[in-house]
Order: structure tokens, then sequence, then C-alpha cells
């Protein structure tokens, strides 16, 4: 930590979790004095929906959750966040594609680089903060189970059995993108972002070369975790499992674990009950060795459990001050 200079901060993850935590952080990232310079770096092993669709039929990494970190960096909600989300109807070719990913792909081959088509929309939108892909080789994400069963792609692993055996990249070694290796060598913090443990979470960390960069940086790392567990992927494991999973595959010390400890409305929790969905709880103040921050890190105002932006980046900060 450099008192004279900015906090680099480092995200990374993927989907919906990365981009609650780039909501949070951008708080931090667009104050008028001594902000953040945050950066997301995201997975790209998504194989479903209009990701899925495109990168079948044009190849290359898939643009969806790049795009949808890309909506929650922007400065002010807008009507830029609804273009960029916004999804075709009716039943044609279109149908279920999001523009936004149909406009990074268009920089992409526009530009001739992710990078470039990334820096270039990020100015049009006014964001907050750089983005990245983990990589720019497609990959495939592949697991196994306890029982030996396979599940190739991300959408299979999402549906399989916890916990799993193995989990692994394919091709394996894939090359890092070196901006995103630069920007976790040279961070002061790297937050694992909330979301799917197996899908969005330990992708990043399976690529050896941005984990050894992780390890290198010497900066610490935080897991933000998730508020509930997922049907499938992760039904029945507990944070102490989730933290685990973290450590064993992706091969690298976490220095503390950012936790909700707010309880949640019965009418909200039979709804996830009903889905195969259950709260993750904290069980103690150290998990596999580790300090947990436990804080009310719930959204009241959402119909959906979610992350409250400023009750995290306050959980952040709290967390921030004893490393």
């Amino acid at each position: 930590m450099h008192p004279d200079q900015p906090l680099k901060v480092v995200a990374i993850g993927g989907g919906t979790g990365l981009a609650a935590l780039l909501r949070a952080l951008k708080i931090e990232a667009g104050r008028p004095r001594d902000p953040w310079k945050l950066t997301g770096i995201v997975t790209v092993s998504d194989n479903g929906g209009s990701s899925g669709r495109l990168r079948t039929e044009l190849g290359g990494i898939p643009p969806g959750d790049l795009r949808n970190c890309l909506t929650a960096l922007i400065r002010e909600d807008s009507s830029l966040s609804d273009l960029m989300n916004y999804r075709f109807q009716g039943s044609g070719s279109l149908a279920g594609h999001a523009l936004g990913n149909l406009m990074l792909l268009a920089l992409a081959e526009i530009t001739g680089s992710w990078v470039k088509a990334l820096r270039d929309l990020s100015g049009s939108l006014v964001t907050l903060g750089r983005l990245f892909p983990s990589t720019l080789v497609p990959v495939t994400l592949v697991a196994e189970d306890m029982a030996g069963q396979r599940y190739d792609g991300e959408t299979a692993v999402n549906d399989s059995k916890p916990p799993l055996a193995r989990l692994w990249l394919e091709p394996q070694a894939p090359d890092p993108l070196p901006e995103s290796m630069l920007a976790v060598l040279q961070a002061d913090l790297i937050l694992l972002a909330p979301g799917s443990l197996y899908t969005s979470t330990i992708p990043n960390l399976l690529i050896d070369e941005l984990r050894d960069a992780i390890v290198r940086s010497e900066a610490p790392v935080v897991y933000i975790a998730n508020l509930m567990t997922e049907p499938g992927e992760t039904a029945g494991l507990t944070l102490e499992d989730h933290l685990a999973a973290i450590q064993a595959f992706g091969g690298l010390g976490v220095r503390a674990v950012i936790a909700n400890e707010a309880p949640l409305p019965a009418s909200v929790l039979d709804r996830y009950r009903q889905e195969g969905g259950a709260p993750i709880l904290i069980s103690a103040s150290k998990i596999c060795g580790v300090p947990v921050y436990s804080r009310d890190l719930v959204d009241p105002s959402m119909d959906t459990v979610r992350h409250h932006p400023e009750r995290l980046i306050r959980a952040i900060r709290d967390c921030l001050e004893t490393l």
C-alpha cells in the first residue's frame, strides 16, 4: 500500500457476481479525491446463451460477461446501460442476443483487438476503471465429480454434482492477456468476486501464469463470498467448502473473506429453497485459518438476494484497515 498513490484494486471473476462487485468498487473509483484505480479481469469460458451461440458461430471468446461487467462500470446509470443489455425478441436469428455482445464483437473485428474494443467502448460509455479478459484463447471449462462423471463446458459444470474432484481448462495452460498480468503484478489489493464458484470465480485461477502472477504480486487476496448457494453447482456447500475449493483448485492463499451476516426474510428464503438455493452461513470468525469479516451485505430494495453496493464497499474498507 502506498499512501501517496492511488490504491490499485484488481477484481477477478465473471458474470453477475463480478458486475455486482464492480458496481460497489466504482463508488471509490469515482470519488473526486484519491480515487481507487480499478481493473476488472473477466473469465471467458461461457458457452451458454447469446455468448455461446456467438462463440460457436463466429469463434473467439464469448462477450457476455465482458458486456455485463462493462455496463456495471458506467459512471452514471442511463439509457446506455439498457441499450447494452437489450436483448432482441422474436424467433429469428437475432432473438436472445444482447446488443452489447454484438457491439463488442464488431469493435473487436474492426480494431483487430479485444483490448482496443473494450477501451473504445469504455470511452464512449464513460466508465470508471478498466476491463480485460483473462485470456484471448477460446477455452472450455471441464470438470469431474467424485463419482468420475465428466462435465464439458461451463453450462454442464453449472449443472454438476458438488463437490468436484477435478476442474481444468482445455486447452490447458492458455496464455493470459498481458494487460491482465500487468494489472495483477501492480495491484495493491486483489478481490475474488462473488458469483458461480466453479464457473466464474475459479476459472481465472486455472490459468497458470495468471495464478502465478497473483502469488508474485504479494497483494492481499480477499474473497467476497456469495450470499446464496446455487442449485446444482454449489448445492449444499458451506462457506468453508467455497473457500477450500478456491484454495485447492486456485492454488493460492486467501488473506480474508467478506461474508454476509444479515438474516433474509422468510418469504425470500422460501422462494430460493423451492429453487434449490440456501443462504451461505458464517460458522466461525475464522475458516480454513482465514479471518472472516461478517457484515450486513444484503440489498433490502431488491426482490432477489443481491449485494448492496454501499454496504459491500464499507465492508471492503473495514477489511483493508486490518490487512
